[in-house]
């Protein structure tokens, strides 16, 4: 016959899990989330990259010509023109969920922001977040998780 099984600490294990339950869910962590993907859109797109870190294709030359002529820089295809779009790329955070989207501004040649990021995406998937990047919002995830547990200790 075997010994039994004893499990010492149970109250102050349901009591940390509750805690948890309802401290996890803190819209501050999911507002550092958007924060993080905005900024790696944002520098992605700045490099000339696409969500999968391959280079943009280059500009058509007509519209190479038209920047040219405007003293836009023509080499590298960054979507940045009077910056007026990425700019206006920004998020809302709930305690569960974080959404991105652009701002319904106007860039100076009157197009509304969401309007063209949603058509420069068709073109060029630069909207979008990659397998690093999810990594990289498990990893704030998994910090204040951490540091909840510490501060019920």
């Amino acid at each position: 016959m075997s010994d039994p099984v004893v499990l010492v600490g149970i109250r102050d294990v349901l009591r940390r899990l509750n805690f948890l339950r309802h401290n996890i869910q803190d819209r501050r962590v999911l507002d550092e989330v958007g924060m993080m993907f905005i900024a790696r859109i944002q520098a992605r797109t700045a490099e000339g990259k696409d969500v999968d870190d391959i280079a943009f294709e280059p500009y058509s030359p007509k519209y190479k010509l038209f920047r040219a002529k405007t003293g836009r820089t023509t080499e590298k295809v960054n979507l940045f023109y009077t910056g007026s779009m990425m700019s206006s790329m920004t998020h809302e955070a709930t305690k569960d969920q974080v959404t991105l989207f652009f701002a319904n501004t106007e860039d100076p040649s009157g197009t509304k922001n969401p309007l063209k990021a949603y058509f420069l995406n068709q073109e060029r998937r630069f909207f979008a977040i990659n397998s690093e990047d999810r990594v990289r919002a498990l990893d704030i995830i998994n910090r204040h998780i951490r540091r909840q547990l510490r501060r019920r200790r």
